[in-house]
C-alpha cells in the first residue's frame, strides 16, 4: 500500500463532567509542530485518586507525553512514546510520594501519533483508540482491566465482560508503580484519507455501543461528532466523565 503524501488532520475534542460527579478527572490535548497540518500528537487520560488527585495524574501525564514528543521532533515514533510514557510515569510516581493529597494518584493514557504518512500509539489503561475505515469500526487498543483479562482467558463471555462489577479494575495504569508496561504499536501503520479515529475514555464506552459510536462518527463532521458523542453518553445516565477526540485524515487538496 501507498503511504499516503498529500493529507491534512483534521481534530476536534470534548469532554463532560457528565451527571454525578463533582470534579472532571480526565485530560486531553492535541500536539502539532506549528505550521504542518499533516503531523499530530493525540492524548486522553483518565485520572484516578483521592480528592482531585486524579486530575492532577492525567494532566501530568498528558503535558509530559506532550512535552517530549514534541522535544523529539516526532521522529522515531515508537520508542518516543514508549519513553514520554516512561517519564510519565516517574514524575507521576514521584508526586504521588512527595504530596500526602496525591498519594495513590494514577491515570490512564492513550496516545494517537500521526506523522509521515504512518501511525502509531501507545496505550495504558482503559480509555480506547478506535479506527473508523470505510464506514467500519474497529478497537485497536486492548483494556487493561481485570475483566478484559477474564475474557481473554474465557472465564467468562463478552455478554458477561460487559456488566460485570468489576470491569473497571484498573491491571496497568501510569504512576501507580515504579515500572510500568507500555502497549505500543508493534509496527508502524500507514493512514489512509477518509479515516477517523477515535480516543475516549470509558465514560463514553461503558454507556454507548461501538456500533452507536460508529454511526456518530461516519454521519457528523469531527466536532459535531463529540458532541453527540458527549450527549449519547449523557442520554444514557453519564456517570462518568466523558471525554473524546476525533482526528479525520483528509486530502491536502
Amino acid at each position: 500500500m501507498a503511504i499516503v503524501e498529500d493529507y491534512i488532520i483534521t481534530v476536534a475534542w470534548a469532554s463532560d463532567i457528565g451527571c454525578q460527579r463533582q470534579n472532571n478527572e480526565d485530560a486531553l490535548d492535541y500536539f502539532s509542530p506549528t505550521g504542518n497540518a499533516g503531523i499530530g500528537l493525540a492524548i486522553l487520560a483518565d485520572g484516578m485518586g483521592g480528592h482531585r488527585a486524579g486530575e492532577v495524574a492525567s494532566k501530568e501525564a498528558v503535558e509530559t507525553i506532550g512535552e517530549l514528543c514534541l522535544a523529539n521532533n516526532f521522529l522515531n515514533p515508537q520508542q518516543t512514546l514508549v519513553n514520554a510514557y516512561l517519564e510519565a510515569n516517574q514524575r507521576i510516581y514521584r508526586h504521588s510520594l512527595d504530596s500526602s493529597d496525591c498519594q495513590g494518584m494514577g491515570t490512564t493514557a492513550t496516545a494517537l501519533m500521526i506523522a509521515n504518512g504512518m501511525g502509531c500509539y501507545a496505550h495504558v489503561g482503559d480509555s480506547r483508540l478506535y479506527r473508523i475505515r470505510n464506514q467500519q469500526i474497529e478497537q485497536m487498543t486492548q483494556d487493561h482491566t481485570l475483566v478484559a483479562q477474564m475474557l481473554e482467558y474465557g472465564m467468562i463471555t463478552l455478554e458477561q465482560a460487559k456488566v460485570h462489577p468489576n470491569r473497571n479494575i484498573l491491571t496497568n495504569a501510569l504512576g501507580t508503580n515504579p515500572e510500568i508496561l507500555v502497549d505500543v504499536s508493534e509496527i508502524l501503520f500507514p493512514i489512509q484519507i477518509g479515516d477517523t479515529y477515535l480516543l475516549c475514555s470509558d465514560g463514553l464506552i461503558d454507556k454507548v455501543t461501538d456500533e452507536e459510536i460508529r454511526l456518530i462518527i461516519v454521519n457528523n463532521s469531527p466536532d459535531e461528532a463529540c458532541s453527540g458523542l458527549i450527549k449519547a453518553a449523557i442520554t444514557y445516565g453519564g456517570d462518568d466523565n466523558i471525554s473524546v477526540i476525533v482526528l479525520t485524515v483528509q486530502n491536502s487538496n
